[in-house]
């Protein structure tokens, strides 16, 4: 089991669970195949279309000279070459070129006219999911409440998790909190974050298969819109049921903000 672990507090369960991201199956097998251009094999690699040195300190940019010899030492003409790009790392570079520290990276809003606005810090990782009575109830990331399980049709789903009691006596609970749900047919609509600068939301939801079940939290960040619906060209004899929308969403928490030291006297 993995070692990250959430507190889950809905209905009467109020329980520490694993959170356990969902593993697939391959269903369908790409096929293996060979590219060929008039009977010669080819093959893919990434070039490099544009580069640039720097000098270390100032940032200046450098013009190079460089030389293209094969095997046998004979120079080869840059235009006959190309540069195949084989491993490369990603830097923080200060104006002057110089390495920075990643942990010393500070983060800034950028305002709408461009310039620099409050310091701010990431999301914390959501540590607990607690089920409210109503939207109004929302204190915190993580609070969530009960909603028609036909809005997960309004959302693309990003990444899902299972979440598995930790002590397997509290499986009773957990079993009992989804059977009311699957009864009434509803989920829970909550805010999630694994850290970093986006917030997700998540979607609390009872899953049964092959006699076990489990809790399963789905996060999205994506909602679907529907942009060739058409009229219907006729009066239909039987009423269309419209399927229930979601009206209101947990707040997503603004960026928290860094406070700024005050200066001495």
């Amino acid at each position: 089991m993995p070692s990250s672990t959430i507190w889950l507090k809905i209905g009467n369960a109020d329980v520490r669970v694993y959170k356990q991201k969902v593993g697939n199956a391959l269903m369908i097998k790409e096929p293996q195949l060979r590219k060929q251009v008039d009977d010669e094999p080819v093959r893919d690699e990434r070039t490099v279309s544009g580069a640039r040195w720097e000098q270390v300190g100032t940032g200046e940019t450098l013009t190079t000279e460089t030389t293209l010899k094969n095997s046998k030492g004979e120079v080869i003409p840059l235009a006959q070459a190309q540069c195949i790009l084989e491993h490369y790392k990603s830097l923080v570079l200060s104006m002057k070129g110089e390495q920075v520290d990643k942990k010393k990276v500070q983060y800034f809003i950028v305002n709408p006219d461009g310039s620099t606005g409050d310091q701010v810090a990431p999301y914390p990782p959501t540590e607990r999911i607690r089920v409210v009575d109503s939207p109004s109830e929302v204190a915190e990331q993580g609070d969530g409440y009960w909603v028609s399980s036909t809005v997960l049709g309004e959302f693309l789903i990003h990444e899902e998790y299972e979440l598995p009691a930790a002590d397997p006596r509290n499986d009773a609970k957990l079993f009992k909190e989804a059977e009311d749900a699957a009864k009434r047919d509803e989920v829970v609509v909550t805010t999630f974050s694994n850290g970093g600068f986006t917030q997700y939301y998540g979607f609390l939801v009872p899953l049964f298969k092959d006699g076990k079940f489990v809790w399963v939290l789905k996060i999205s960040d994506k909602k679907v819109e529907y942009r060739c619906l058409r009229d219907v060209p006729a009066p239909s004899p039987i009423p269309f049921r419209e399927v229930k929308t979601l009206e209101t969403l947990p707040p997503i928490q603004a960026l928290l903000t860094v406070p700024t030291a005050k200066k001495k006297a």
